[in-house]
């Protein structure tokens, strides 16, 4: 049976479009969630040897050690960032579509794993879905747990960053 790499770098059987449209899925939901963490894990797996037929200018940078320490810093700013009363609500038109057109971009790099069959526009597409979708449930979420609650704003944001990882962790698992 044929095999395909997948994001965390293993291989599996091929028989599945339908895994990669749910990594794709799941980048999207993170990077709605937390925009540059899905950026950072797409990066870490590329490094650990996800996307080795990938080829080309994106792909070099992109597993480069600076690459490496340019999207840890983001995310990381991105996480303390986000506890912030001042900062903008992901929804605003602005974050929200800088969140799609990145949900879109790593949807189509997981996409792109498929050479026989390119599931580049469909991962885009999926990728830029999940992200709106992990936007506004993020959103409504902490909403939710501040008007039923009394936890505060930033334990909330605490609660989803523990969320945002561990689905990341289970979209780049080998």
């Amino acid at each position: 049976m044929a095999t395909a790499t997948f994001v965390g770098g293993g291989r599996r059987p091929r028989s599945s479009e339908i895994v990669l449209l749910g990594q794709a899925a799941g980048l999207g939901l993170v990077t709605g969630m937390r925009s540059m963490l899905g950026v950072r894990i797409l990066a870490s797996s590329a490094r650990r040897g996800a996307f080795d037929g990938q080829r080309g200018p994106f792909w070099r940078v992109l597993r480069s050690p600076a690459a490496q320490r340019v999207m840890s810093v983001l995310a990381g700013g991105e996480l303390l960032m986000d506890k912030l009363p001042s900062t903008p609500s992901r929804l605003a038109a602005g974050p929200l579509g800088g969140r799609l057109v990145i949900g879109a971009l790593l949807g189509a790099a997981v996409g792109a794993q498929r050479p026989e069959k390119n599931l580049r526009v469909a991962g885009a597409v999926v990728g830029a879905v999940a992200a709106a979708v992990g936007a506004l449930a993020g959103n409504r979420a902490r909403a939710w747990l501040d008007r039923r609650t009394r936890v505060p704003a930033p334990v909330g944001a605490a609660i989803e960053d523990a969320i945002a990882f561990g689905l990341g962790a289970l979209v780049a698992r080998r």
